[in-house]
C-alpha cells in the first residue's frame, strides 16, 4: 500500500532542503510513502491543483513568506489559512454534493521557530491539523515521522467511515481495537470526544492524536512503559522480549501504527497475572520490578533504572516534562493541570533538578514551592 502526501511549501521551487525533506521521508517509510512537492502560488490555484490530484494528505508549512503572486506581490495568506479553507470546504463536502474535497489529513510540517514566531501562545490553529512534524525531526530520526505519515493516511478512510455512523459501543471498539467491554476500563469521559454525532473526520482525528494518544493516561507510549516495569531499555538487550510480550497490551486501534501505545490498564493485568499478583509495580522500586519480571519470564538480559542524583529515588513512574528523566513520585514536582488537560490524563512533573530550575513555574502550586524549598541539595 502507497500512500501519497502533497508538500505544500514555499521554497519548493528553490530549496534543497524540502526536496531533501520529501526524500528522507519517503526513503525511510520503505517505499508506502510518495510525496509530491508543491509551491502554493494563489489561494485558488493550489486549492484547484488539490482538489484535482486528490492526494491521501498533505504536508503543510505554516509561512508562506517567500511566495508570489503573478504580479510579484507577496502571496495574502500563509499555511493556517489554507488549512483552514480547506476544512472549511471538507466540512461541507459533508452535506453538500458537488464537492471535489474528501476528507484527508492535514500534518503541519515546519521549522520549530517559524511555529513559535506564527503561533506562540495562539493553539486555535492546532485543531485544523491532524499531527504535527517538525521539520529537523525528518533529517534526524525520519523513521517515527514517516510511520506517523502513512498510519495516519492509512486509517484515515477507517475514521471516516466511523464518523459517519452511530457511535455505540461495538464499533467504538472496533476503532479502538479494544474488547466491548474494555470501554469501561478507559472511562466515559475519556472517550467522550469520540462520540460527537456530526463531527467531521477531522475533529475526531485531531482527538485521537492530541488526546488519547498523543498524552499519557489510559495509553502510554514506550519510554514511559520502560519506566514503569522499571526497565533501562536502552541499556536492556532484552527490552524487545519484554514489549513482545506485553502484546496483548498494545493498542491495535486507528493511527496505532503511527503511534505505538500500550494499555495501562492492561500492563497492570500483565503485571498481575505474569509476575506479581501481591504487590503492583507502583509499591516497587526498579530493581525489585526487574528481578521479579526476569524470574518470571526467564528474561535475565534486563537492566533496572539507576538512580540519579538529578532525580532522586527509586519506585520511578512518570517523566519529567522537561527533561525525561524518570521520576519518583515522592521526589518530583507534578504540575498544575494546563488550559485544555483532560482530569482523566496523567498529570505533568517535573524532576527535582528542572523543579530547582524553575522554581517561579507557575504551575507549581504553593505547597509544592514550600516542599521545594525545605528539601536539601542532593
Amino acid at each position: 500500500m502507497i500512500k501519497t502526501y502533497l508538500l505544500i511549501d514555499d521554497e519548493a521551487d528553490s530549496a534543497v532542503s524540502v526536496a531533501l525533506h520529501a526524500e528522507q521521508l519517503s526513503a525511510a517509510s520503505s517505499g508506502t510513502l510518495k510525496i509530491n512537492v508543491r509551491n502554493p502560488g494563489s489561494m485558488q490555484d493550489i486549492l484547484q491543483f488539490v482538489a484535482t490530484s486528490k492526494p491521501d494528505g498533505l504536508l503543510l508549512d505554516v509561512a508562506f513568506v517567500n511566495s508570489v503572486t503573478a504580479d510579484g506581490a507577496p502571496i495574502p495568506y500563509d499555511g493556517i489559512s489554507l488549512a483552514q479553507q480547506i476544512r472549511t470546504l471538507q466540512t461541507r463536502g459533508l452535506h453538500q454534493q458537488g464537492t471535489n474535497f474528501p476528507e484527508f489529513p492535514i500534518i503541519r510540517f515546519s521549522q520549530p521557530d517559524v511555529i513559535k514566531q506564527y503561533i506562540t501562545g495562539d493553539t486555535t490553529s492546532e485543531d485544523l491539523f491532524d499531527a504535527e512534524i517538525d521539520k529537523p525531526d525528518i533529517i534526524a530520526n525520519p523513521e517515527q515521522p514517516a510511520r506517523l505519515a502513512f498510519s495516519i493516511a492509512a486509517d484515515y478512510p477507517k475514521l471516516s467511515a466511523y464518523a459517519r455512523k452511530e457511535a455505540t459501543d461495538e464499533i467504538l471498539a472496533q476503532m479502538l481495537g479494544c474488547p466491548t467491554d474494555f470501554l469501561t476500563r478507559i472511562g466515559a469521559r475519556a472517550l467522550l470526544g469520540l462520540r460527537r454525532d456530526g463531527a467531521p473526520t477531522h475533529v475526531l482525528s485531531r482527538y485521537l492524536t492530541s488526546t488519547l494518544l498523543g498524552r499519557s493516561g489510559p495509553l502510554i507510549d514506550e519510554s514511559l512503559l520502560a519506566v514503569r516495569l522499571g526497565v533501562d531499555r536502552i541499556s536492556s538487550n532484552d527490552w524487545p522480549a519484554l514489549r513482545n510480550s506485553l502484546k496483548n497490551a498494545a493498542y491495535t486501534g486507528v493511527f496505532g501504527y503511527g503511534y505505538p501505545r500500550w494499555w495501562m490498564p492492561l500492563v497492570l493485568d500483565w503485571w498481575d497475572s505474569d509476575v506479581n499478583s501481591e504487590s503492583a509495580p507502583s509499591r516497587l522500586d526498579a530493581k525489585e520490578r526487574v528481578s521479579q519480571i526476569s524470574e518470571r519470564t526467564n528474561l535475565h538480559g534486563l537492566t533496572p533504572l539507576p538512580e540519579d542524583p538529578f532525580s532522586p529515588g527509586k519506585r520511578f513512574w512518570h517523566l519529567c516534562s522537561r527533561s525525561n528523566r524518570p521520576v519518583d513520585p515522592a521526589f518530583g514536582f507534578p504540575l498544575m493541570p494546563k488550559w485544555g488537560q483532560e482530569p482523566w490524563q496523567d498529570v505533568d512533573y517535573l524532576c527535582l533538578e528542572e523543579a530547582r530550575r524553575d522554581r517561579l513555574n507557575p504551575r507549581l502550586a504553593g505547597t509544592e514551592r514550600k516542599r521545594l524549598a525545605s528539601m536539601r541539595e542532593v
